[in-house]
């Protein structure tokens, strides 16, 4: 990935938003046993936010088409890779080094490294698109759109990104295998019925939040292995988007896949929507033990 990417690190950003510098871990961004992964994708996908509007030239994010329609960047993947939440204290410092780049006429794929004291911690990759909704309200009518006027010029990868090729492979249907997984053989096993809240999981836009998808996979694993304990951190994780929901509907969430190891438990779920049983997405974890 050899391009100049815009950085938050290194634009006005900080100076206009307080969110470049460093920040000091307290309550809101711990969890039982360490860094909250609900936290961190938060942060990032608030901070992909702001690079895109810097990207358009914009002072704050306010995207719409030529026809003046608001548009939202709506994620389409988002990955956790090589984490060490457990390692994060409360009062360390916190520091992310977000990177954004085009991916194709209508895709941006940011890369957000996290250090904790300066150590890395973590590097979370997130693949978005422009949507915008074709009937008010309603969070299935959503349609693709293109910001206007057009962005300035955005760095591009000089070869393709292995993460937004699998996000278009998951979103087709079309992939054969993921961390030892295989398309062909999704047979779910167990499911669990979850009942999102408007008031705490959907967001400001008034859809399902991104982040929000993996605490719903957390919750339907709690009630379907509780007796594996709370002694478990996300390492990794792959999660990929296909829809969204209105508020008031339910999602059906199916595990489809189970690997353990000796300190590690990885798992395959997927996520319906109970009113018209359409799979809007597919997750991927891999937990293990806090060191120590």
């Amino acid at each position: 990935m050899s391009v100049a990417l815009t950085s938050v690190a290194h634009t006005g950003l900080s100076h206009s938003t307080g969110i470049g510098g460093p920040i000091t871990v307290g309550m809101p961004q711990l969890a039982l046993n360490g860094l909250s992964e609900h936290w961190l994708l938060k942060e990032c996908g608030h901070r992909h936010w702001l690079m895109l509007a810097e990207l358009f030239g914009q002072p704050v994010p306010d995207f719409r088409d030529g026809e003046g329609a608001t548009l939202y960047a709506t994620f389409t993947g988002v990955s956790l890779a090589r984490a060490r939440l457990d390692e994060v204290r409360e009062h360390d410092r916190i520091a992310i080094d977000g990177r954004i780049v085009r991916t194709s006429r209508t895709q941006y794929l940011s890369i957000q490294t996290v250090h904790a004291n300066g150590r890395p911690v973590g590097t979370v990759t997130l693949q978005s698109i422009f949507l915008k909704r074709a009937v008010a309200g309603d969070n299935l009518s959503v349609l693709r759109a293109l910001p206007h006027p057009a962005p300035r010029p955005a760095p591009v990868l000089t070869s393709p990104s292995p993460f937004a090729s699998l996000c278009q492979r998951f979103r087709r249907d079309d992939w054969d295998e993921h961390w030892s997984f295989r398309r062909t053989a999704r047979r779910p096993d167990r499911e669990v019925v979850v009942d999102p809240c408007p008031a705490a999981d959907f967001n400001g836009a008034g859809f399902l939040y991104f982040a929000s998808f993996p605490a719903i996979l957390d919750r339907a694993d709690w009630a379907l292995e509780r007796a594996a304990g709370t002694d478990w951190i996300t390492t990794d994780r792959d999660l990929f988007y296909y829809g969204n929901i209105n508020p008031g509907d339910r999602l059906i969430v199916r595990r489809c896949g189970v690997h353990d190891e000796a300190d590690a438990r990885i798992r395959w779920f997927d996520i319906l929507r109970e009113s018209d049983g359409k799979r809007i997405a597919d997750g991927f974890w891999r937990k293990e033990r806090p060191a120590g």
